[in-house]
Formats: structure tokens, C-alpha cells, sequence
């Protein structure tokens, strides 16, 4: 299993590298006057995108198991209450 990890990491070492050795061409970048015009390669555009979905799309994937957490949390004082049958469940 390691092996194949190792395999696809360098894959995708392999990829990255040569992704950004054929597209180093500068590009433009202008936001709404914010920035004035900043140059930069293509494969600096693409790597921050993908990047910065990779964390946006981590930090939902995080608060989706924080509530997940939360919810089974009080589904099993909610159960422990049940099997007890010792007064009323705990307030939410």
C-alpha cells in the first residue's frame, strides 16, 4: 500500500512539474482596480485556484463533521435516557 502511495504522489509530482514547465506564460490578473496589473505565470493562477478549493472545500467538509459530531453526541444522551428512563432527557 505504501508503494502506491509513493507511486501516485510522484505521478502527481510528475504532473505538477510538467504542467507548469509548459505554461509559464505570464498572464494578466486584474480585480475590479484592487490590484493594478499584476503578471504572473499561468500554472501560479491555476495551482492557487485549485489550492484554494482544495482548503474551501476542506473547511465544509469540517463543519459538516462538527455537526455530524454534535448530532450523534446528543442521539446517544438522548439513547441513554431511554434505556435509564431516569428523569427527563438533557436540554439541547
Amino acid at each position: 500500500m505504501t508503494l502506491i502511495k509513493v507511486l501516485l504522489v510522484g505521478l502527481l509530482f510528475f504532473f505538477a512539474l510538467t504542467f507548469s514547465m509548459q505554461n509559464d506564460l505570464p498572464v494578466e490578473i486584474r480585480y475590479w482596480g484592487l490590484t493594478e496589473s499584476l503578471k504572473v505565470p499561468l500554472y501560479v493562477v491555476v495551482l492557487f485556484c485549485f489550492f484554494s478549493g482544495v482548503i474551501v472545500g476542506g473547511l465544509g467538509g469540517l463543519v459538516s463533521n462538527f455537526r455530524l459530531k454534535w448530532e450523534l453526541r446528543r442521539i446517544r444522551r438522548e439513547l441513554e435516557h431511554l434505556r435509564s428512563k431516569e428523569g427527563p432527557p438533557p436540554l439541547h
